[in-house]
């Protein structure tokens, strides 16, 4: 059987010693022969930044971008050019990250909490503050709002900050280097939609089909590496540099929360239009339907 060619693209988190992607199934997948098998030669390729992989989807040089959602959205608001088709992570709660000495969320008065300024801005921090700790955030508790996640990472690591909200991705790295992981912090801080899949309006007109097999394809390979822990773990040694404890907590706290169906949930669009264009007119529903593929979008509660 003769296979056609897709070449899809991921990046890995900035500011974080290259450790990182969010979506890694396509090493899994291509060794297994998962893609080959649904008819697809899969090139799955490292492409840092998301301009260069929009130059490349925009002169057909790629398919497919794997990208966080709030850059997909703004990209989409500017150009209106591309289109979602699925994504493996509608959410991703942030872990509260801090220093060793602090053991209860009250320990943190007269401490600075960093966090990136959009989730911070829709979550309801000064509410779990208060109610939690008797605390006041941005009095008791000094509140250090930065551009992005890996602001609030470099504000913890260099002592700019007792206390950061963060990804998971980040959250494993401080931990590795002596930070703690706050228990009991509810899941008031997400980035929706942390792993879209996106693809150009001409693409997904022009090879729909491919894409489907794509899609379908990436299913199996969702579950093909949640099933196979050993083989995941020495990838992220071999592929990503990972030591033996955080390959084991990024398999085990994040990988297995890839979701195999790839739809995305009308709850999560409405999250992310919050916190990148809460005006945007006719809201979400409206947003989906110009944004998203027919067949993606869920609506489960």
């Amino acid at each position: 059987m003769s296979l056609t060619r897709l070449t899809a693209m991921y990046g890995k988190l900035e500011g974080a010693e290259g450790k990182f992607a969010r979506d890694v199934t396509g090493y899994i997948g291509i060794e297994a022969g998962i893609y080959s098998r649904w008819g697809l030669d899969l090139s799955w390729q490292h492409v840092q930044g998301t301009e260069e992989r929009y130059r490349r989807l925009d002169t057909g040089a790629a398919d497919i971008s794997f990208v966080v959602g709030r850059a997909a959205l703004n990209h989409f608001l500017e150009s209106k050019t591309t289109r979602l088709i699925g994504s493996s992570l509608n959410s991703c709660p942030y872990h509260l990250i801090v220093i060793p000495p602090v053991k209860m969320l009250r320990d943190l008065k007269g401490k600075t909490l960093a966090c990136r300024e959009e989730p911070a801005r829709s979550a309801a921090l000064v509410r779990v503050f208060e109610q939690n700790a008797g605390l006041k955030l941005d009095g008791d508790v000094a509140l250090k709002l930065v551009p992005g996640d890996q602001d609030a990472f470099a504000a913890l690591l260099g002592d700019r900050a007792q206390a950061a909200l963060l990804p998971r991705q980040y959250g494993f790295l401080a931990e590795e280097k002596g930070f703690k992981r706050m228990n009991n912090w509810p899941d008031i801080v997400d980035d929706p939609l942390p792993v879209a899949i996106e693809t150009t309006e001409k693409i997904l007109r022009d090879r729909s089909g491919e894409l489907a097999a794509f899609i379908a394809a990436h299913r199996e390979a969702i579950r093909h590496l949640k099933a196979n822990r050993d083989q995941t773990v020495r990838m992220l040694a071999d592929k990503f540099g990972h030591s033996p404890s955080l390959a084991a907590k990024t398999f085990d706290e994040y990988l297995l929360l890839l979701d195999d169906r790839l739809t995305i949930d009308l709850k999560h669009v409405e999250n992310l239009l919050a916190q990148v264009a809460p005006d945007y007119p006719g809201g979400a529903l409206k947003l989906a339907a110009e944004w998203i593929a027919p067949g993606v979008l869920a609506h489960s509660s």
